[in-house]
């Protein structure tokens, strides 16, 4: 049972004593530590903070102090909760109670109607557990009043279900260390810029630094976004017009009426030596900068406005040292190019960037726990990682995929319930199904303004590695793709980091094609000219393997003195068109890389030699190997046993991408197509790690 201190009866309640019964119902789970009466927005209200017993913090993922405020009038009005609003920024409230939450307790009788009202509209408000002085009149003794409200409040509200960008610090998670280094920039009238993918928190994190910028007063900041047709429309001298008279009017700055295009860059420049002579320090703000950029498709004229809008900048900036920019867009293409159509781009060397990657584990666990304990949704630590880790961090996706998989557990189980790796993994697919079009927003911006990156992580995400490998060789889209966390370094390559995405660009690529699977066939007209080509490939770096083992590369041969055999045979080969012509295919394969490693081994008195010493030296190359020899004995109906019985299984369920034998048109090709690929990716691999 909880007490009230002393010094908040000897001190508030010895001046409001009727205000002890408010306080009676909510013993059963807090303490009562500071209360206070005080007076803002033409109203008045007490305070009171409550601190949490160890089973409410538990049930409910309290970790500070509850703000608990009475309004003693018969009627609520907006102007109490804009108090309570300063009461949460100021001392000594700010920093000792919890953000996310309060109760409200009111003389009116319907403060929870009024509520209901008020903020259907204000979807990132705090969640307002609120009480008439009636109901906790009759909730004496009643040890679950209190706790069944919250359930209520709590249990019933999706907080996860937020997708427009933060403009409150409700709400707001992690990037405290990047908010603070933009926040010194401006600070400093430094540039810089911020790039990533959609939905990574860019904008939100943009409104944090205004927020803190202006309630620090540090400076005036003015967002613009560019993507507003109003704006991408717009000719660079009327831009710079709109944004003079936003100044002006915000800082009773000087005006100027000619923003003609021979007289805009003069009238801006004026402008900024009037703000400058006043002393206020200027930040301007560019959201979705490839809109008005010179890679912009749809706006034309921004390829030659672009430079003169930011020579006028840059001029402005460079004369009086009061003024800086804030860009956000994608990719920092636009800042690291160097010309623009031969003209010297404006922005590069000038603004210092970084992108805005996924949070972090703890980041996320941060999120998860905090929002689900006050939606009753206990995630488990290995659970928070996983979910990090399917959605690469990405803000929007982990909210959205914790929105739906809420949903899901609560058409089975009451609240609250325990989120762990199996329920997540058990609805991981119909959540994913629910995120197609969160997932097609995130990488949009890269599809329609940077398609080369696309195409590169379009050929990762649907398998293509080998053709992925051979064109990242000398791309410089690399460095941006694994920037913005979408594919990362891994053992031998690079591999997909955000499933979740690659698995909807996948999709998206085979349905633009008509093709049956995600891996792309080679046109009948080709396979011909690309299979002699792929044998002519693989043949090549066999021979380059040998010479580096016989240099020591590696503690064990492959084949023995007259490298592998039947290589007329292998060039021989034909394009597989059904069961036959595959047989003679894997037959071959098997017998020039397979056939001749084991006969290697007994020669040398080993017979394990292609299960111990060739597994352990080529991690890369006996998989493949393996999978040729598991074929070849499938199709000439060699005893399989259990072991080898699985393995087939798992490999054709690979290579069908889970369909079933009669699903696929041309079955025996596909088989042929990816054993190949596989085997001169895995060469190249072997090389790579032996070079």
């Amino acid at each position: 049972m909880g007490v009230i201190r002393t010094e908040v009866l000897e001190q508030h309640l010895k001046s409001h004593p009727k205000e002890k019964d408010i306080l009676l119902p909510f013993l059963d789970g807090f303490d009562v530590t500071w209360g206070r009466r005080t007076r803002g927005f033409n109203t008045e209200v007490s305070i009171f903070f409550l601190s949490p017993e160890p089973h409410y913090k538990e049930s409910y993922g309290f970790e500070n102090e509850i703000l608990l405020i009475y309004s003693p009038f018969q009627t609520m009005e907006p102007r109490t909760l804009q108090a309570v609003e300063q009461i949460f920024s100021a001392a000594p409230a700010k920093g000792r109670v919890e953000t996310l939450n309060y109760f409200l307790v009111s003389d009116d009788e319907n403060v929870a109607e009024w509520l209901d009202s008020f903020l259907s509209s204000r979807q990132e408000a705090r969640i307002i557990v609120p009480f008439s002085i009636s109901e906790l009149d009759a909730a004496k003794g009643d040890n679950w009043f209190v706790r069944n409200r919250l359930n209520q409040k709590f249990f019933g509200r999706d907080l996860f279900n937020y997708s427009l960008p933060l403009v409150e610090d409700t709400y707001f998670f992690g990037r405290q260390s990047t908010v603070m280094e933009y926040y010194d920039s401006i600070r400093r009238s430094e540039n810089k810029a911020i790039f990533g993918l959609r939905k990574t928190g860019k904008t939100s994190l943009l409104f944090k630094i205004k927020r803190l910028c202006e309630s620090e007063k540090v400076a005036a900041v003015f967002y613009v976004d560019c993507k507003q047709p109003h704006i991408r429309k717009a000719r660079w001298f009327e831009l710079l017009e709109d944004l003079a008279a936003e100044i002006s009017q915000k800082l009773n700055a000087l005006t100027a009426s000619n923003y003609t295009e021979r007289h805009a860059s003069r009238s801006f420049v004026d402008l900024i030596k009037s703000c400058k002579d006043a002393g206020h320090r200027i930040s301007i703000m560019f959201d979705e900068i490839e809109y008005i950029s010179f890679i912009s498709p749809r706006d034309k004229h921004w390829r030659d406005d672009y430079i003169e809008l930011w020579q006028t900048l840059w001029s402005s900036q460079s004369q009086f040292k009061c003024l800086s920019f804030i860009i956000a867009g994608v990719n920092p293409s636009v800042v690291e190019s160097d010309l623009v159509d031969g003209v010297q781009n404006p922005l590069f060397g000038i603004v210092p960037h970084k992108y805005l990657t996924g949070f972090s584990q703890e980041e996320s666990r941060m999120m998860l726990r905090k929002l689900g304990k006050r939606m009753g949704m206990a995630f488990e630590f290995d659970a928070c990682n996983y979910i990090r880790d399917w959605y690469g961090g990405h803000p929007l996706l982990i909210r959205q995929a914790c929105s739906t998989l809420n949903s899901f557990m609560a058409e089975n189980m009451d609240h609250p319930f325990k989120v762990d790796v199996q329920s997540f993994e058990g609805l991981k697919s119909r959540i994913d199904q629910e995120l197609t079009f969160y997932s097609n927003h995130a990488i949009s911006e890269i599809r329609e303004f940077y398609p080369d990156e696309y195409y590169l992580f379009e050929l990762l995400a649907t398998g293509r590695e080998l053709e992925f490998k051979e064109l990242s060789r000398e791309s410089a889209f690399i460095s941006h793709l694994c920037s913005y966390q979408l594919i990362r370094k891994s053992e031998y390559g690079y591999e997909v980091n955000i499933p979740v995405i690659a698995q909807r660009v996948a999709l998206d690529s085979m349905k633009k094609d008509g093709r049956e699977l995600l891996y792309p066939l080679i046109d009948i007209p080709n396979r011909n000219s690309w299979l002699q080509r792929r044998i002519e490939e693989i043949s090549t770096d066999f021979g380059v393997l040998e010479r580096l083992i016989s240099q020591g590369a590696k503690s064990c041969k492959l084949f023995g003195a007259n490298s592998f055999p039947e290589g007329v045979r292998l060039h021989e080969s034909k394009v597989v068109r059904d069961k036959d012509s595959f047989s003679v295919f894997i037959n071959t394969l098997n017998r020039c890389f397979v056939e001749s490693v084991e006969k290697y081994g007994v020669d040398l008195g080993n017979k394990q030699y292609f299960w111990n010493d060739v597994k352990a030296a080529y991690e890369s190359l006996w998989p493949v190997l393996h999978r040729i020899k598991v074929y070849r004995n499938d199709v000439d109906h060699l005893h399989l046993n259990n072991a080898t019985t699985k393995n087939f299984f798992e490999f054709l369920d690979s290579d069908f991408e889970g369909k079933q034998f009669s699903q696929i048109s041309e079955p025996y090709f596909l088989l042929q197509q990816r054993l190949l690929d596989r085997l001169l990716l895995a060469l190249q691999r072997e090389i790579e790690s032996a070079s």
